[in-house]
């Protein structure tokens, strides 16, 4: 019995975010070609043996439950539903759209990106290819299935906040927002992207664009946070200094001293780029609130 060997190329969920990423560079960039807007619209489209199977991992990839009892059944539903996908049909979408990326796009450096939920993706492959044959290693789909189950029951720490000034109320917000950052870069199609996020400045558009024009070039972007992150750190000390609020002082000089202490690794994270971020989106709040130019 031999391994699922996981494909990037042939998944179906992978492929879906690499192509709403390259949707967001193009906005970025001011891409008019919008080729892979083109692209999803086209291939992804309802009715699409493609539109069908991203349903099935966008299921397991969102989909919660608090036991494990239930998250197995889950699992094996979602992939009985799977097995019932044309797979003829879905086989010659999946080629084209294989064909077309790789006619935009350099298809070798397109699929170099990383994937935040890699694993998980991988998994999902894994356990949907099983079902086209019994010959396959057991345990390979056996941990498969175990790193859905894990991805399923998951939940969120929960932040402990305590009732303060309106000030204070803000900065707790911001640090439960990595999730909507997360989808913003890598998820969020470029409709909704103008519609929800219109009143990013240039400093924060100018953080996704690097993050995401850099994303195989790590030593890029961790050269342009070193520049970026002392002129924040500044920028939060001149603000701090006419902040006459004790507790949003105390707050802002936590905020100061994890930025101060902040590494970046041999990969950029995605908590990295939200910090950034919310420390930006922080900025402006607090100097509209303490007037401050």
């Amino acid at each position: 019995m031999k391994k699922i060997k996981h494909s990037k190329v042939k998944n179906t969920g992978v492929l879906f975010e690499l192509l709403v990423r390259q949707i967001t560079l193009e906005v970025l960039n001011g891409d008019k070609t919008e080729n892979a807007k083109h692209i999803v619209k086209e291939f992804f489209a309802a009715g699409t043996e493609l539109n069908k199977e991203l349903r099935l991992y966008d299921l397991l990839l969102k989909e919660k439950y608090n036991s494990e009892s239930k998250a197995e059944m889950f699992v094996e539903t979602v992939s009985q539903a799977h097995s019932k996908l044309n797979g003829v049909k879905l086989s010659k979408e999946k080629y084209n759209l294989i064909k077309e990326i790789n006619s935009k796009f350099e298809l070798e450096q397109f699929l170099t990106s990383p994937i935040t939920n890699y694993k998980v993706l991988a998994s999902i492959y894994k356990v949907f290819e099983s079902k086209k044959s019994e010959n396959y290693d057991i345990k390979d789909i056996f941990n498969s299935k175990i790193t859905l189950i894990e991805n399923i029951i998951s939940r969120p720490p929960l932040n402990k906040t305590i009732e303060v000034s309106d000030s204070t109320k803000l900065i707790e917000t911001y640090k439960k927002q990595d999730k909507d950052l997360r989808l913003l870069t890598y998820k969020i199609l470029v409709e909704t992207f103008n519609k929800k996020y219109t009143n990013l400045d240039e400093k924060q558009k100018g953080l996704l664009k690097e993050y995401i024009n850099n994303m195989s070039n790590t030593t890029k972007f961790k050269d342009y946070l070193a520049v970026e992150l002392p002129q924040i750190v500044k920028e939060l000390k001149t603000i701090k200094s006419k902040i006459s609020d004790k507790v949003t002082t105390i707050k802002l000089s936590e905020t100061i001293s994890v930025l101060e202490k902040m590494k970046i690794g041999k990969t950029v994270t995605d908590n990295n780029v939200s910090s950034i971020m919310l420390s930006y989106e922080l900025i402006k709040e607090l100097k509209s609130k303490a007037n401050v130019k």
